[in-house]
């Protein structure tokens, strides 16, 4: 029987070696679709000390109008009537209708967070909010994890809305306006997809770059009624919706470069998102998903659209205060000062974020059709 030289075992360990090496270094990628993407509100002890908003008294308000008692009572017979309606939503002073016209009433002082802590990041770079060339001045909050001079005016101005006040245990899941949005999408309105190209290690790495796309297949629910994980889900070809971003990754936390980012929504609420200057933070779980936060600025006047497109229904069914909220987004209001006026028309805000892994199939036209996941190496497919 021949003989193996030391030199020989020695040569095929070092074979065996770099083979795995190599293997361990190829660049991965992997695929999510997003189950959670609403505002993060943080529900703390001291956020709200001056009660949250209320349905307004509509009795009060039509009698300051001159309104009779028997007018008054008849309204209220029929609480859901065009007459009713017309009453509630017709009050400026020359019957201008308050949520299409806000301003035609003075601030009624909608009431608005006062805690000190927030989730979000520091998106204007200074520590005590002052006056930049991107930004107005404003008060910054400190971080729930401890982060110093966090933004997330959004939060500030509607934190207090009773429809999305959500529990500190649920992290604000629970909170009626968001749970229903989010419903929204796994019912199949619109889906979210992420990938992650380039990582050579899923803890560390210094150079990854994160595509966030429009999806064209509704989710699929699990037997719980959440986003059913290892799906295969197809990315739009619409490019409008093609967000791409540096990133890094260090001991498991994944952090992004400053970019714009555009998804589309629910054509009902808010059509289009359209982030400014945003940045992504996202923790890799042990069972693979994703966890985390989107912060960047929102237009403003976007916002207050999908508030006053609820109109008599916010107001009567939600304790909604149409130009108590508006003029709270305005004087909130903390990016991209208009050059003429000064008035900000952006508002910082922040994301609650979670993702489980999915295939992701990108458009024909795209070189790489398929990307893989859960651990497994890169699959790519040639277009058709």
């Amino acid at each position: 029987m021949p003989r193996t030289s030391t030199l020989g075992l020695i040569g095929l360990a070092s074979v065996a070696l770099m083979a795995c090496t190599a293997h361990r270094a190829v660049a991965e990628t992997k695929g999510y679709v997003i189950s959670w993407f609403q505002p993060a509100y943080y529900a703390g002890d001291d956020d709200c000390p001056n009660g949250v908003s209320q349905e307004l008294d509509w009795k009060e308000i039509f009698a300051k109008e001159g309104k009779t008692p028997a007018e008054i009572q008849a309204l209220f017979e029929h609480p859901q009537s065009p007459e009713f309606i017309k009453a509630m939503m017709h009050r400026g002073p020359h019957g201008e209708d308050v949520c299409v016209d806000p301003a035609s009433v003075l601030d009624p002082s909608w009431k608005t967070v006062q805690g000190k802590h927030s989730h979000g990041l520091n998106l204007d770079g200074t520590q005590n909010g002052a006056a930049t060339a991107n930004t107005c001045k404003h008060d910054k909050f400190v971080g729930v994890d401890g982060e110093p001079s966090v933004d997330n005016q959004l939060y500030r101005a509607m934190g207090c809305a009773k429809i999305d006040r959500g529990t500190k245990e649920k992290d604000g899941h629970d909170a009626f306006h968001f749970a229903y949005m989010n419903e929204r999408m796994r019912e199949g309105l619109f889906t979210y997809l992420i990938e992650i190209t380039g990582n050579k290690d899923l803890r560390n790495s210094d150079n990854v770059e994160v595509g966030i796309y429009q999806g064209i297949d509704p989710v699929m629910q699990d037997g719980s009624g959440g986003v059913r994980a290892d799906t295969t889900l197809r990315i739009s070809a619409d490019k409008r919706w093609h967000n791409k971003v540096h990133a890094t990754i260090k001991d498991g936390v994944l952090t992004s470069d400053v970019f714009d980012l555009n998804l589309s929504n629910d054509p009902m609420v808010i059509p289009e998102y359209h982030f400014k200057r945003a940045r992504l933070r996202l923790e890799m779980q042990a069972d693979g998903s994703l966890k985390g936060h989107l912060s960047g600025y929102q237009d403003w006047n976007q916002m207050f659209w999908s508030t006053a497109k609820g109109g008599w229904l916010l107001e009567k069914f939600s304790s909604g205060n149409c130009p108590g909220q508006y003029y709270a987004l305005q004087h909130m209001a903390d990016g991209d000062p208009d050059p003429k006026t000064g008035q900000c028309t952006t508002i910082s805000s922040d994301y609650g974020l979670e993702a489980v892994p999915a295939f992701l199939i990108h458009p024909q036209e795209m070189k790489v059709s398929k990307t893989a996941q859960a651990g497994d190496a890169v699959r790519t497919a040639a277009s058709h």
